[in-house]
């Protein structure tokens, strides 16, 4: 099977069968964690394997016990004994009786506890078929596997003690980042549905939420498309799909694909679109933005930087869509400046734009953008080429000396020692090999800047036509500004004053304010990802004023859940002893009152529903 296959067989097992019957090819490089029964008819010699079948459907995203059943033929029909099958028998039942020592751990350290017991499984197995006299030998090798070296060695290593005093706190905040900037499921499905519809696909509506496309259009299919090419055919039809990896966790919808970038039908989608869209490349579009005090320009560029492997292939190192910000009016210190370029998801589209719309000059935008963004991006990604080798060599060194020095006092730690030496060799193989490549090649460089489209954002009060009384906000925008940033530091007060630390976030334009983090095991570093964490969206307001979220914060609190809370601040700027009024998961306690304003792209929130929920969650009347 090529890997398209592979994938297709993989997502039909997952969706439409009960069993599947696999040769040793599905033994690596398969995610089957739907599964939790694994049935070995026909056992490897080598346990490193027997290790590999099992990590297929015992691996993270597991939810229950999984269970091995590993048949063995010990004797033949005539009654005469297999050699093989002995031998594993043996072995099989001496792990069985090892499994308390090993606190469960049999299976994914079968490799190591052989080795430290001087036993080479395959070799055994050749020599007892070779010669089957020596069988009550090897079986009594089997039976005097001591399990306890294996402790021993961890302990010497230093693996035992890293594996019971883990420190958390680096890698888990980076873990609650990477969770913040996430792409959000409505997103992608709200791009799917609209772009399937633009490009003539039909897709419904299912009673249970999800969605079903009966018949895939031949177009989709055909080999012509890149994405088919790289990514193989979508699926005739697709009779449930979702966009949301909640859903596969729940039993009835267990069957449903889970749709996102990456995947044919989606991709193929995307594809179709861009040739449809063409011909807009470098088109205008009116924006309003209601806190704006002048108009200005957003101009969106795709920037890429280009590289070529040691065998001057070109490959692209990285890509991004980027907005440049112009500013159209005054003399501004700084003309230009880069910002996100999901802006565009929180303005509203101008409800009434002018007819003749003119093009607008991007090359000084162009200009700005290469020599400073896409320079650093190109600098980022030569250092990352060059440092992360460098790191992992300094890392590798220090293993093999700390070995060194460990193995006068502990024999059993030689085989480690050769091993690590092993690994930084070819490290540094692999490391003279990039850097002669960097030597002959210019690695990372410029990809093509490619300019998309300009967005013009006006203010509400310089827009020529009446607009609905509910798209803006009745604060001043400079008011509203000052109470908003009153209230944030109301906020940052509470939570330090619990103990927490907090971070200013809102900057960063990804659906909230405040990043709060509560004090981390003492032990371990380790930080609850619900309890321990909250993502706050900061409202300052007059009492009795609606709280208005953004659709992108809407959508963001869903995404994150209970570890999203809304902190409202009643009168920031003239109140003496402000508290922030509390709600966990908003997208969930305040759908019920939650009015959406589709034009404004955003959520009108009443006061007192406010009030109400926070009142039950503190269990006030």
């Amino acid at each position: 099977m090529n890997p398209h296959e592979r994938k297709r067989a993989q997502e039909d097992f997952r969706v439409s069968r009960q069993v599947c019957v696999a040769t040793e090819a599905a033994g690596e490089g398969i995610n089957l964690q739907f599964c939790h029964l694994m049935v070995n008819y026909d056992l490897p010699w080598n346990p490193t394997r027997l290790e590999q079948r099992l990590g297929r459907i015992h691996r993270i995203g597991q939810t229950r016990e999984c269970r091995a059943f590993n048949f063995v033929s010990a004797e033949s029909e005539d009654g005469q004994p297999i050699i093989e099958g002995r031998i594993l028998q043996r072995l099989l039942k001496k792990l069985d009786q090892m499994r308390a020592v090993l606190a469960d751990r049999v299976f994914d350290v079968i490799g190591e506890v052989l080795s430290l017991n001087d036993i080479n499984l395959p070799e055994m197995l050749r020599e007892a078929a070779h010669d089957p006299r020596r069988l009550d030998e090897y079986l009594d090798l089997i039976e005097k596997v001591d399990p306890s070296r294996l402790m021993r060695y961890e302990v010497a290593t230093g693996i035992a003690l890293a594996r019971t005093n883990v420190d958390f706190s680096g890698f888990q905040k980076d873990n609650v980042e990477a969770e913040e900037r996430r792409l959000m499921p409505r997103y992608v499905e709200d791009q799917f549905v609209k772009a399937s519809r633009e490009i003539g696909l039909k897709v419904e509506s299912r009673a249970d939420g999800l969605w079903r496309v009966e018949h895939v259009l031949a177009d989709l299919r055909s080999e012509r498309l890149k994405t088919v090419q790289n990514l193989g055919k979508p699926e005739p039809s697709y009779r449930k799909i979702t966009f949301h990896k909640g859903h596969l966790e729940q039993d009835q919808h267990v069957d449903a694909v889970l749709l996102g970038p990456g995947h044919p039908l989606y991709s193929a989608i995307d594809e179709k679109l861009n040739e449809r869209l063409a011909p807009l490349s470098g088109a205008t579009a009116f924006f309003v933005e209601a806190e704006a005090l002048a108009p200005y320009l957003l101009h969106f560029f795709e920037i890429s930087i280009r590289g070529q492997n040691t065998k001057g292939v070109p490959q692209s190192l990285y890509g991004e869509l980027v907005a440049v910000r112009e500013e159209t009016a005054g003399d501004p210190p700084e003309r230009f400046s880069i910002i996100p370029a999901d802006v565009l998801l929180d303005l509203p589209v101008h409800p009434s734009p002018p007819a003749a719309v003119r093009r607008f000059d991007s090359g000084p935008a162009a200009d700005f953008l290469k020599a400073t963004y896409q320079q650093d991006r190109r600098e980022v990604c030569r250092d990352y080429l060059e440092k992360s080798f460098t790191a992992r060599i300094h890392a590798a060194q220090n293993r093999v000396m700390s070995l060194r020095a460990r193995e006068a006092a502990a024999s059993e730690i030689a085989l480690t020692r050769q091993r690590a030496e092993h690994d930084l060799a070819d490290l540094q193989r692999t490391r003279q090999e990039r850097l002669d490549g960097l030597k002959r090649l210019e690695v990372a460089r410029h990809g093509p800047l490619r300019y998309l489209a300009t967005a013009v954002v006006l203010p509400a009060t310089q827009m020529e036509r009446p607009v609905p009384p509910d798209l803006f906000d009745d604060l001043d925008p400079d008011a509203k500004r000052r109470s908003e940033l009153a209230a944030e530091d109301v906020v940052i007060a509470h939570e330090t004053g619990r103990g927490w630390e907090t971070e200013k976030v809102g900057h960063k334009k990804i659906g909230f304010d405040v990043r709060s983090l509560g004090p981390a095991d003492p032990q371990t570093g380790y930080r609850d990802p619900i309890a321990g964490v909250r993502r706050i969206e900061v409202k300052g307001r007059k009492k009795g004023q609606p709280i208005r979220l953004t659709t992108n914060e809407w959508y963001k609190a869903q995404q994150l859940g209970d570890s999203f809370w809304l902190y409202v601040v009643w009168n920031p700027l003239n109140n003496p002893d402000p508290l922030p009024v509390m709600i966990q998961n908003p997208a969930k306690h305040l759908e019920h009152a939650a009015k959406p304003v589709v034009s404004a792209r955003f959520y009108d929130i009443p006061a007192d529903a406010i009030q109400s929920v926070a009142a039950r969650a503190t269990g006030e009347t």
